[in-house]
């Protein structure tokens, strides 16, 4: 299954914008972050289970950069930014992040 949100600047809350939940377990997420930090948090089952019955688990924070996710049995994640908008210093801009499930 590939899915992916592209070039999405990252809410101050987690939304459903900002959530690719698959509905299937998939192999790993490719996410790529620009501008300022953020935290996300992956959704996560057990091979005894449908992936419908898959938690999300706690936030984890990352600087700007790209990473790969490769954890067993992945169904979503989801990310917010980890300063709100209205706490940026003046002339910066919220952190921007493209997301891909395959």
């Amino acid at each position: 299954m590939n899915a992916a949100i592209n070039v999405l600047t990252a809410p101050d809350t987690y939304t459903p914008a900002s959530t690719l939940d698959t509905g299937n377990f998939v192999d790993h997420f490719n996410i790529d972050v620009y501008n300022q930090g953020i935290y996300w948090s992956i959704r996560q089952g057990h091979p005894r289970q449908s992936p419908g019955m898959a938690q999300w688990g706690p936030d984890v924070y990352m600087a700007p950069g790209s990473r790969t996710i490769n954890r067993l049995w992945l169904v979503g994640m989801r990310f917010r930014a980890a300063i709100p908008a209205a706490q940026l210093p003046a002339g910066t801009s919220q952190a921007i992040v493209t997301l891909e499930a395959s």
